[in-house]
């Protein structure tokens, strides 16, 4: 019997990893994207401000390109790993590295941090154990792996049955404190590629702010050139 529970125990633990794969391997489903997004945020008290933008796509690559409004437009920020991140500021027609102190704060003014916004796969960061689940979702808690920086002390996720998409991330301190819950809605598919188009970040350390991110339009497999994910490309300021 004690040989049954043990084996049971680590087909379990090991199903969390292959979920959480299974997430990963669906939010990249295409080889690339372009996707145009409004970002409303809003702190209590405040009235909701706008962005647009567009992000670029490859891997975990990504090049942020700002429309609106006017302070930020042609600003760009380049993503080519979780540790490599880039911004060109247009009015110094400059580009510098953001430093990793700064990776933990909002970005652009956002309720998602630079961390939050480079990460694009969460099985290489995180060990997961599924603790439950419905007919609709899997629920996973999510350990950072040994020897892994990860910017939270833990996650849970709920992932969807329906496409392996997520449907909602809860962040905590590693002392447990709830520092933020995203949401994911509205997925739509397009050549056999599924994209939740409404995001919402809130961040309960800054009592209860919020951003969502709404698709205005996205496109996949584009073909974009490698050449436009380089930091020579990005000091063009195009």
């Amino acid at each position: 019997m004690s040989a049954l529970t043990l084996l049971f125990a680590a087909a379990w633990a090991g199903s969390g990893d292959a979920i959480l794969a299974d997430m990963d391997a669906a939010m990249t489903a295409g080889r690339d994207y372009r996707i145009h997004y409004t970002a409303t945020t809003a702190d209590p008290g405040d009235s909701p401000r706008e962005m647009t933008f567009t992000v670029e796509l490859e891997g975990e690559k990504r090049l942020v390109q700002f429309s609106s409004p006017g302070d930020v437009k042609g600003t760009r920020v380049l993503v080519l790993d979780r540790h490599q991140m880039y911004v060109y500021l247009p009015a110094y027609r400059k580009v510098r590295r953001v430093a990793s102190h700064v990776t933990e704060q909002g970005f652009m003014g956002t309720t998602f941090s630079y961390d939050d916004m480079s990460t694009s796969q969460y099985a290489a960061l995180f060990e997961a154990e599924l603790v439950s689940e419905t007919h609709e979702v899997w629920r996973l808690a999510l350990t950072p792996r040994p020897d892994v920086d990860t910017p939270y002390g833990r996650m849970e996720a709920e992932v969807s049955k329906a496409g392996s998409l997520p449907t909602v991330f809860r962040y905590y301190s590693t002392s447990g404190e709830h520092l933020k819950t995203q949401t994911f809605e509205s997925p739509v598919c397009r050549q056999e590629v599924c994209l939740p188009t409404l995001i919402r970040m809130t961040d309960h350390s800054r009592g209860g702010a919020w951003t969502t991110l709404e698709a205005a339009k996205w496109e996949v497999d584009t073909g974009l050139d490698e050449t436009r994910f380089t930091v020579r490309e990005l000091q063009r300021g195009e």
